[in-house]
């Protein structure tokens, strides 16, 4: 049920998604969707998962291979930013936002921002590998996240993909060359 719910979602979105019609259109019901998942939102938040796991896997593992790579950082990033960003995954980019825009304004999205909140987890394990502090290498990672997020959302909008990587390249390279530094970023 779950493969139905996470192909409906990818399909149509999630703006006017109800209950009611999601259960029609995968041939079951709302309560026996409710059983299972608890509420709309738990059962959105699994299907955002699924479909990441389950239809775009170089998104699901981008971050892994970044925290187990043993390259040149520069270049395990870009191998990142180059999967993230590969013109496959932009039907999940798209509803990944969508997702998160109404996570961000309701409860029970708890869980899923939880999740989204843990991506970042495997750079900072990386970066901490690459002899930062945890603090800076936590700053770092929300700072790389962040850059990433807003560069994806400009790649949807434009749908230029050349002009994004090459700011992106660029970016990545003031973003490594202060790899080095020992004290964390003053906060404002």
């Amino acid at each position: 049920m779950l493969r139905l719910v996470a192909e409906h979602v990818l399909a149509h979105g999630v703006t006017s998604l109800t209950l009611r019609g999601l259960a029609r259109a995968v041939g079951s019901n709302n309560r026996m969707l409710l059983y299972y998942f608890g509420s709309k939102e738990q059962l959105v938040g699994e299907a955002l998962r699924a479909v990441g796991r389950d239809a775009f896997p170089s998104f699901e593992n981008a971050w892994a291979a970044l925290e187990n790579g043993d390259g040149d950082l520069r270049a395990d990033l870009q191998r990142v930013w180059d999967q993230i960003a590969a013109p496959g995954n932009l039907p999940f980019l798209r509803l990944f936002f969508e997702v998160f825009g109404q996570a961000s304004q309701q409860a029970g999205y708890a869980d899923l921002l939880g999740d989204i909140g843990s991506w970042q987890g495997p750079a900072v394990a990386r970066f901490q590998r690459e002899g930062m502090t945890p603090a800076l290498a936590e700053a770092r990672a929300v700072e790389l996240t962040a850059l990433w997020r807003g560069l994806q959302m400009t790649l949807i909008i434009t749908g230029d993909a050349a002009a994004v990587g090459r700011v992106q390249a660029q970016a990545l390279e003031a973003f490594c060359a202060r790899v080095g530094e020992v004290t964390p970023p003053r906060v404002l």
